[in-house]
């Protein structure tokens, strides 16, 4: 989906090669349903495949935000340590703006407080992210919830670089077109898209 912008298609040659390189142990397999995950084994010290879930999600949203327009600079999680709050992912664009992911899981989500202290982090600390990569900010989160409970969640929220979706329906945009669909909610609770 990377390269070509379409689904991914089954291609025997690589899968040919992973097992071999899995035999090999220089790559690590975990079963994901009824599917092989693979992934460098020193990447996966006491790794349990729990987290599989919200990786491959953040993916997935980095993946079709990313061929939504391919002149951006893709900006992993690690560089936005240190900074007060640590997005999943960022595109910085040419027109100045960088788009920020948080993905949230229903468990993660429902979590005592947890969403509450990650608006708060963005509220106090976005102007260093914005600072750093010379961008204005837009946060976007992708909640693995019911779109109505999404509706009420942000009823209460008041930043005007938030906006939110569910992960269904982020998903039913189809590729390419991510970022222009008006799926995403404001804080005044209709739906756009994503100017970045």
């Amino acid at each position: 989906m990377w390269f070509t912008g379409e689904e991914p298609k089954r291609d025997r040659r690589v899968e040919k090669v992973l097992r071999r390189l899995s035999v090999a142990k220089r790559l690590r397999a975990v079963r994901y349903g009824n599917k092989l995950i693979y992934a460098i084994p020193r990447k996966t010290k006491g790794f349990d495949g729990s987290n599989i879930y919200h990786g491959l999600s953040c993916t997935e949203c980095l993946v079709r935000c990313f061929r939504s327009d391919t002149n951006c600079e893709v900006i992993p999680e690690k560089l936005f340590r240190g900074f007060g709050c640590v997005p999943e992912w960022g595109i910085r664009y040419p027109n100045g703006s960088i788009l920020l992911l948080e993905f949230c899981t229903k468990d993660n989500f429902y979590f005592s407080g947890n969403m509450r202290g990650k608006l708060e982090a963005y509220k106090e600390n976005i102007w260093r992210i914005e600072e750093e990569f010379q961008a204005e900010g837009v946060v976007l989160f992708v909640i693995d919830i019911p779109r109505d409970a999404v509706k009420r969640f942000v009823e209460n929220t008041d930043d005007d670089y938030l906006f939110f979706t569910d992960y269904e329906t982020f998903l039913k945009a189809p590729i390419g077109k991510q970022l222009q669909e008006p799926i995403y909610i404001w804080v005044d609770g209709k739906e756009y898209g994503l100017n970045v």
